[in-house]
């Protein structure tokens, strides 16, 4: 990414600290923490040589460890404390159908091993049969020889009834195979023995991670982790979702383009690949719609709460009352409720277009118009409330937050109200490059310090503020009044009428209708993701302009 002269200024004035507070700088101890925290390794001789002589090569290196491939791994970790990772074998089941082939002592699971030893016949029978006669299920001469997905160059002899369910390659089933060392090259995930749902519910769990991982490596905004219909698969997810034949895959409501990529997905690829739909339903919003952080978190409320202390950095705090009573009623006015619940209620209504536990995929009639107050959002779906927090700039210093504690081992100190402030400033004005956020905090003088340590913050700096947008320009009305019919109208319905006419799901129609959904077409308009297509956008600003005017005295 090319960064201008302006934004090496900010990152310039980064290290410049007052004087009596600047510590000796010590760049072998800075390498040794960054290497290991960006790439998980330990520096060799030849790195001390090569990246801790001075601020210029240390600089260098901390540039390399990021450009390098074991940081994929290194954002995977850092993602994964970051927004959550983990779910129960059990919450795979509900995706099973009940039998296979109107048999019920096999759900298309095959166990492979070599029997005979070293140099045996390598054979794949039905699970279902592993305990009796480790066949599957027909004479030894009637055998054929089939690939083995998770391991290419092995000659499987299995029964056609096997070929003809599990495909030439046998990707079509659930694989269980004994030896964990050779398992252990298809990458696809090995416990004590290989069986490839762990390894597609390991995939699960950690799909918010990947996304957000794969969007560092390529280097785009940040905000990007909250897109609308921007989703990431890897091989094992790849293998669920070409698993049609015995899982309840139309109960996913998966787009057509995604199972269509999925298709040439390779089985063995272990790192998550971004892929952007061009349609979307139920309300995408990257990381909060994925089935391991929906059903992780799988109430309304738990992914507001989550959502609100992952991506903002804050908490809902309250002091409960000292009787609880058995009907406290409305949460979002009772005494002792409220505080919490008349900000957290609203923001989880955004997640019912998704449904709850295992009703995940059912819950889009179920969509309310709400709002969560402090950051200005309003909208019906977890698509709006996405698109929200990416231009609210609470979810941009929580990301510094962040970044800046697993770095550093500790919060921000309340002293350190400027530098975070510095920080989130130069975050937005790369575009939200995260890779850029990690250089300027593993290269600032406060990382490299020779008295530095890790320790408790007793003093910690507030919680990021909402409802700020980056960069946000005071508007200057050019005119004393603003009515509808003179300034709304027209250009509504040249701009916004294909998409938000009447009739259409989100109608943008009337002087009513302008009223609701003001706030939200400002912000869109702002960041230029509407009007769709290529419109004029200095017609779009002109436009934005006169909606702010006018919504200030409507």
């Amino acid at each position: 990414m090319k960064i201008g002269l302006n934004f090496i200024l900010i990152v310039c004035s980064l290290f410049t600290l007052p004087e009596e507070v600047m510590a000796e700088e010590d760049y072998v101890f800075g390498l040794r923490r960054a290497q290991y925290l960006l790439n998980g390794t330990r520096p060799t001789e030849r790195d001390f040589a090569i990246g801790s002589g001075d601020r210029s090569s240390y600089e260098q290196k901390i540039r390399s460890l990021i450009n390098d491939p074991n940081f994929y791994d290194a954002m995977m970790r850092y993602h994964e404390r970051m927004l959550g990772v983990g779910l129960p074998l059990e919450y795979i089941d509900e995706l099973l159908r009940e039998d296979i082939d109107n048999k019920t002592n096999k759900f298309a699971s095959i166990t492979c091993e070599r029997l005979g030893g070293a140099n045996g016949r390598f054979r794949c029978f039905w699970t279902s049969n592993a305990e009796t006669d480790r066949s599957g299920g027909c004479p030894l001469a009637w055998e054929e020889a089939a690939s083995v997905f998770w391991y290419p160059g092995i000659v499987a002899w299995v029964c056609p009834s096997i070929v003809k369910a599990c495909g030439h390659d046998l990707s079509n089933c659930f694989v269980n195979y004994s030896d964990e060392d050779e398992a252990r090259n298809s990458e696809l995930g090995t416990t004590e023995v290989f069986d490839s749902r762990f390894a597609v519910i390991h995939s699960l769990s950690r799909q918010s991670a990947g996304i957000a991982t794969a969007i560092v490596i390529e280097n785009y905004p940040y905000t990007k982790i909250l897109e609308p219909g921007l989703t990431a698969i890897d091989g094992a997810i790849a293998h669920f979702y070409r698993q049609n034949h015995h899982f309840k895959i139309d109960g996913l409501q998966l787009n057509e383009e995604i199972l269509e990529f999925a298709k040439n997905m390779p089985l063995t690829d272990v790192r998550y690949r971004l892929f952007k739909t061009t349609e979307y339903d139920y309300a995408s919003a990257g990381v909060l719609t994925t089935f391991g952080f929906l059903r992780r978190y799988d109430k309304n409320r738990t992914r507001a709460n989550q959502l609100y202390e992952r991506l903002l950095c804050k908490q809902f705090t309250s002091e409960l009352p000292a009787v609880f009573p058995q009907d406290p009623g409305n949460l979002r006015i009772a005494p002792g409720c409220s505080d919490c619940h008349s900000v957290l209620d609203p923001l989880a209504d955004f997640f019912l277009a998704w449904g709850e536990e295992g009703d995940l995929y059912i819950g889009g009639s179920n969509q309310v118009s709400t709002q969560f107050s402090e950051a200005g959002c309003s909208g019906d779906s977890v698509a709006t409330l996405g698109q929200c927090l990416q231009q609210n700039q609470g979810f941009a210093t929580c990301q510094v937050h962040h970044v800046w504690e697993w770095l550093m081992g500790r919060q921000f100190y309340s002293s350190e109200d400027t530098l975070r402030a510095e920080l989130t400033k130069y975050f937005i004005g790369t575009n939200f490059s995260m890779k850029e956020l990690i250089f300027a905090v593993a290269t600032h003088p406060a990382f490299v310090e020779r008295s530095r340590g890790d320790a408790e913050v007793t003093d910690p700096l507030s919680e990021p503020p909402l409802g700020q947008l980056p960069g946000e320009q005071e508007v200057v009305c050019d005119q004393d009044s603003y009515s509808y019919d003179a300034d709304i109208a027209s250009l509504s319905d040249q701009l916004c009428g294909s998409c938000h006419g009447s009739g259409t799901s989100l109608e943008l129609a009337t002087e009513s209708d302008w009223q609701t959904w003001a706030s939200a077409a400002i912000d869109s308009m702002g960041v230029r993701r509407m009007p769709r297509g290529s419109p004029d956008w200095d017609v779009v600003t002109q436009f934005r302009d006169k909606v702010i005017c006018w919504s200030r005295g409507s």
